[in-house]
């Protein structure tokens, strides 16, 4: 079969120049309003001024304001509370502010008093006590002033902390303790002074204080708070000697009625546990905690008594412990399990996480709710303990932290969005424990306290001014927020929120379009919506503006990005909301020319593709129009290019039929580029349906016959037959004048062809015949038409087809090949006697012997019932060969030896009738005759042979073996006469058997050397098989039948034929020799050679 060729694809360009832009109707935009460019200011930031976050001070504000009104609540309405309310704080700080007044007159008249007075005057040493704790006030003042602002400070700029500063008072305790050593309340002096070294952190001094109280006024009222001091020192340190500790301690205790007791019990048994004495501690924390729940000091009491003292208790166990910052909440929880109060964990936990925060020991208190979280899982306040920790990171302002906090929230403290249409999201542990109330409840708080802290540090940003940190971190918290309550009515301002940090502090233009228009779609008609669209428009704007300089300063090709189909999408919803505003044309048409001015022409055609389909009259359509055109011819965005064609096609500017065929050009163009597109993508489907369109759209257009033969190639790639018949169709019914068309229908019936349906492709090959004599393809497709029709039994079309074929190429070398194809569909229709005719009018007019031989070759094997016509036609083969044997190619040979082996067969017929069985008296001439016709069958396939054709030469051979087998046979098989004697009839045997012995060798002997001619040929077909089978049959013992060895002889499928080979039987001088039958003096064969035949 012929090889089949392919058409490549042929990419055309949109257009050959650059279009000229047609002149502008009357009150179009001149050209110098085309290159304006306009750039939109957006609308001031949003003051958020107000808004507080809900750290632990504030929500203890409120709870103390809460706890002020709520005597009154039930008495007076909500309204007049809240006024109420803050009158009461107006009056608390006017009260601070004269209280503070009242401390100034106090310290100048003292000032005066000590500045004026003599030394050894008797009120100087209490003078200058009061002096120094009024002092110590004012220092303590001044500390948490400095202390509100460090805190005001964006957490990103703060310096170190600062610290209290008591060096004033502390020299005026420190005259006295040193002037006046006979001071009646020297000991408040060396207590006060003691107090003041230990906070500011100077704990030798404060030890020193309290050592002399003890060793100089052991009756002191102080003697407890010196042991207690000295007990803390000790305890505290890195390397703490809890036994010195304990023993202080113990001194504390035999003071029963001092406020230090409880606390100095707690602390006793805290060392005992340090020191290894578990039993004595536990003992000892039982007498703490356990005291306020029975005991003999508790009779007589109330259940309000009793808890009113075991809430002490509880506060002093708390107080205790926060006491020692080295203590952790792990490490009160580790203390109570091995004291035997687990018990009361979670209640002195919690407890002590409360506590932490009324200290402002905040990290502390964040891991006592973590501690809490872990008892408790399950709690339904485990959400309020969450929501308690981010309070902490809140205070603490420490903002990676609280993002981390309310992602957890979201996680696991919140039931999950529950979306229709989409799987249930799996609920966290704590989620499926809950009832409904309570996820409501958690939910509401999450939400709010979340809300509020974002817009809180929000505005402590812009109140702020310079941390961009703090800007960061509230974007942060608004998208944790919109992750989870996104749909809520509240997240639009969140939205909006988020869209301001973005675009005025972030530089994310981008990201603040985003939540622009988030605010928008969720509520277009809202209060914030106009200025968020307007505002998402600049933002767009700022963030388009910079890619391209960034694209130009790399000096790349400048592309459509993202930024441009959300600006598009902000651009058609303003339009959308507000269609009424006369700007939006000039708006539009001006962000066109922006995009083509950096030459990213897609988004230029959308935009004024807007102005067009919404304002298709306004003055700046037809600039607009004019500039689509333009940058139709420069886009590279080819599917939008189509698409925008197909839309400027119903526009008023582009009804002329000029404007309207090239716009057809156009989109034609744009889906010739985009299936190159998609076909170098590997997308060939979507490639040969791009092409399809256009041709079936666009019959008309001068390169709508390529589109289909490019059709055609890419759905032959993408196995498409279906597509591939389309496009055919197309060409043959519309474009048979185009050369494009016969490519595509050559590339149908090689497609159809390779894939084995080859009636269609023979259709296809016949059409192509008949409508392109020129093409280069003709002459196959007229071929192919024969053949594949012939193949699929379609004979009188591959009669038809030959006979076209006769006629374009009479003379060709093909013609024979075609001849044969006639007459082989002429015998596979059974119409013999038209083969006939055909075969022997070309046996006589072939111009080549060897189709000449071929010719009668064929007519003897349609004439085989015919043993007189046939062998007519086979003798005039043989004779053709042997006058024109060196005219006669390897075909030829191939025919002649196929004619002189149907020669052998005949006379094997011959052979084969004549038989031994009969009169005894006719006997001998009956086998004269076989021996006649056996010795010329032999001679005729020994001459098949000597033609040189492989297939026919084992053929041959086999024949000759099975000649001398089937006459031994018929010899041994045939039984004696009827009137011969028993003895008479062994003889005969035995002569027979004699006579049989040379035939059966030298049937062997053909098998023999037949089967290593296959060998050495390396030809194994049915021929060889069979001899095979022979030699197993006749010498077993050499040639064992192969299913004994695990294997049978196949016939190998059809292949190239093998080249001629030598004769059997060679003489010394390269000559044939005959192959006889040997003389009745013929001398025996070796031993060896009757052993092999055994």
């Amino acid at each position: 079969m012929r090889l089949v060729a392919l058409v490549s694809t042929v990419g055309l360009s949109l257009l050959g120049a650059s279009a000229k832009p047609a002149r502008a109707a009357e009150g179009a935009v001149a050209p110098t309003a085309a290159s304006e460019s306009a750039r939109i200011k957006p609308a001031a930031e949003r003051s958020l001024a107000g808004a507080e976050r809900p750290t632990i001070k504030k929500k203890a504000e409120q709870k103390a304001q809460a706890t002020r009104g709520a005597r009154v609540s039930l008495q007076i309405p909500e309204r007049l509370r809240k006024l109420l309310a803050a009158k009461i704080d107006r009056r608390i700080e006017r009260n601070i502010s004269q209280s503070k007044q009242l401390r100034v007159e106090a310290m100048g008249l003292l000032h005066k008093f000590i500045e004026e007075s003599p030394s050894d005057t008797p009120e100087m040493p209490e003078a200058l006590l009061r002096m120094g704790e009024l002092e110590w006030e004012e220092g303590r003042d001044k500390f948490l002033e400095d202390f509100k602002r460090w805190e005001k400070t964006p957490a990103d700029q703060r310096s170190e902390p600062p610290t209290p500063n008591y060096a004033k008072p502390r020299a005026r305790f420190l005259r006295v303790l040193k002037t006046y050593k006979s001071f009646p309340q020297y000991d408040l002096a060396l207590y006060v002074d003691g107090f003041l070294a230990n906070e500011e952190g100077k704990f030798g001094e404060a030890v020193g204080r309290f050592n002399k109280i003890i060793e100089w006024f052991p009756k002191s009222r102080f003697i407890p708070d010196a042991h207690m001091v000295r007990a803390e020192y000790e305890f505290t340190k890195e390397a703490p000697n809890y036994e010195v500790a304990y023993r202080e301690y113990e001194e504390v205790l035999k003071y029963e009625d001092t406020d230090l007791y409880d606390l100095a019990l707690f602390k006793s048994a805290w060392t005992l546990w340090r020191l290894g004495r578990s039993e004595e501690a536990a003992q000892r924390f039982l007498k703490v905690f356990q005291a306020t729940e029975v005991g003999a000091r508790n009779k007589g009491k109330s259940r309000a008594e009793l808890d009113e003292l075991q809430q002490e208790a509880l506060k002093n166990l708390v107080a205790v412990f926060v006491e020692d910052e080295k203590n952790s909440a792990e490490d009160m929880f580790k203390f109570l399990v091995k004291a035997g109060g687990d018990k009361f964990a979670g209640r002195i936990v919690r407890a002590l996480a409360e506590a932490f925060y009324e200290q402002s020991h905040y990290e502390r208190g964040i891991e006592a709710y973590r501690l809490l979280l872990k008892l408790e899982p399950t709690s339904p306040e485990g959400n309020d303990y969450m929501l308690r920790i981010a309070q902490g990171h809140s205070t603490l302002e420490a903002w990676k932290e609280l993002e981390s906090d309310y992602k957890l929230v979201v996680k696991e403290y919140v039931a999950p969005v529950q979306t229709p249409g989409k799987p249930a999201a799996k609920a966290s542990g704590w989620v499926q424990v809950q009832s409904a109330g309570t996820l409501a409840a958690a939910e509401k708080a999450a939400e709010k306290q979340m809300r509020e802290d974002a817009v809180g540090l929000h505005a402590k940003a812009q109140a702020d001014k310079t941390s961009k940190g703090e800007y960061q971190a509230a974007a942060a918290l608004y998208q944790v927020y919109l992750s989870r309550f996104g749909k809520r009515p509240e997240a639009y301002e969140v939205n909006y929120n988020l869209g301001e940090i973005n675009f005025y502090h972030l530089n994310n233009a981008a990201g603040s379009a985003e939540a622009y228009l988030a605010a928008v779609r969720m509520n277009p008609k809202g209060s914030l919506s106009r200025t968020a669209l307007y505002n998402a428009l600049a933002a767009l704007e700022v963030a388009r503006a910079a890619e391209f300089e960034a694209v130009k300063a790399a000096g790349k090709k400048q592309e459509e990005s993202p930024t441009d189909r959300t600006l598009t999408e902000a651009m058609e919803l303003y339009i959308k909301t507000y269609p009424t505003d006369k700007q939006i044309p000039e708006l539009l048409f001006r962000q066109g020319k922006l995009y083509y001015d950096y030459q990213v022409y897609d988004p230029a055609v959308r935009q004024w593709g807007l102005l067009l389909e919404k304002y298709p009259r306004d003055r700046y359509a037809a600039g607009a129009g004019e500039l689509i055109l333009d940058s139709f011819n420069k886009s590279e965005d080819y599917a939008n290019i189509e698409t925008w064609a197909r839309r400027l096609k119903s526009a008023p500017s582009f009804q002329s039929p000029e404007q309207q065929a090239r716009l057809n050009g156009l989109i034609v163009g744009a889906v010739f580029k985009l299936g190159e597109s998609f076909a170098k993508k590997g997308e060939h489907g979507r490639a040969a349906e791009a092409y399809l369109r256009a041709a079936k759209e666009f019959p008309k257009e001068p390169r709508s016959a390529q589109a289909a033969v490019n059709a055609e190639v890419e759905a032959r790639r993408a196995a498409d037959l279906g597509t591939l018949a389309a496009a055919a169709k197309i060409l043959v019914d519309n474009h048979r004048q185009r050369d494009e068309a016969a490519e595509g229908v050559w590339i149908a019936a090689t497609t159809y062809q390779e894939v084995g349906l080859f009636s269609e492709a023979a259709s296809y090959h016949a059409v192509l015949t008949d409508s392109w004599p020129k093409n280069q393809h003709h002459k196959d497709a007229a071929y192919n038409a024969v053949l594949l029709r012939t193949t699929v039994g379609e004979h009188d079309k591959a009669i038809e087809s030959g006979q076209k074929f006769k006629k374009y190429y009479p003379r060709d070398e093909s013609a024979d090949e075609v001849t044969f194809l006639m007459g082989k569909a002429h015998e596979k229709a059974n119409k013999r006697a038209e083969a006939a005719a055909l075969y022997d009018s070309y046996s006589r007019s072939a111009r080549s012997v060897s189709s000449q031989i071929e010719a009668l070759v064929r007519l003897a094997t349609v004439k085989a019932d015919d043993d007189r016509q046939s062998g007519a036609a086979l003798d005039r083969a043989m004779s053709l060969y042997k006058a024109r044997k060196n005219a006669v190619d390897d075909r030829g040979k191939y025919y002649a030896a196929k004619a002189r082996y149907m020669q052998g067969e005949i006379v094997l017929k011959k052979f084969q009738d004549v038989k031994i069985e009969g009169d005894v008296k006719q006997l001998k001439e009956r086998l004269k005759k076989k021996a006649e016709l056996l010795k010329k069958a032999a001679e005729t396939f020994l001459s098949t042979a000597e033609i040189g054709a492989a297939e026919w030469t084992t053929a041959a051979l086999y024949q000759i073996g099975v000649t001398y087998e089937s006459f031994s046979k018929a010899l041994l098989s045939s039984p004696p006469p009827e009137s011969l004697s028993a003895a008479e009839k062994e003889l005969y045997q035995q002569s027979i058997d004699e006579f049989v012995v040379p035939i059966e060798e030298r049937s062997l002997e053909a098998y023999e050397s037949g089967w290593q001619k296959a060998i050495e040929l390396g030809i194994f077909n049915s021929w060889t098989a069979k001899m095979r089978e022979a030699l197993g049959r006749l010498n077993s013992e050499l040639y064992p039948p192969l299913k004994e060895q695990g294997f049978e002889i196949r016939s190998q499928g059809a292949g190239q034929l093998p080249p001629l080979i030598d004769a059997t039987r060679r003489n010394t001088a390269g000559r044939s020799d005959k192959f006889l039958l040997p003389a009745s003096d013929a001398k025996p064969k070796p031993e060896a050679k009757k052993e092999d035949k055994k």
